[in-house]
């Protein structure tokens, strides 16, 4: 069976200056990344930066990275995802278990009970 290969929009791993938004966009909407760049840093100075600065940061958050190349913020998601199946595991390897229908019997060892 033949995989489907569709565009996705995720942050590039191989174009990136600061989180590789603009990267992705250039290899989803196949033009120059610098070019999407420089239209962004225009239109967020003439509106005053700081919106421009919440968008881009939000795009950060909401973008999925390259799954080939996950960068630091992926980096950092590995590292979660394996400190919760160190976790997970020492919580099923130290589970305490409890004993139903037990008899305790006293073991005599040289005419004493212990």
């Amino acid at each position: 069976m033949r995989e489907s290969r569709r565009k996705r929009l995720t942050r590039s791993g191989s174009d990136r200056i600061i989180a590789g938004v603009f990267g992705g966009f250039g290899q989803y909407f196949n033009c120059s990344a610098n070019f999407l760049r420089v239209a962004y840093v225009i239109l967020s100075i003439l509106s005053g930066i700081v919106p421009g600065v919440i968008i881009y940061i939000i795009m950060v958050l909401i973008m999925p990275p390259d799954p080939q190349h996950p960068g630091f913020l992926g980096f950092i998601k590995s590292l979660s995802d394996w400190q919760q199946r160190v976790a997970t595991s020492h919580n099923q390897r130290c589970k305490r278990r409890t004993l139903t229908d037990v008899e305790e019997k006293d073991i005599k060892r040289n005419g004493r009970s212990s």
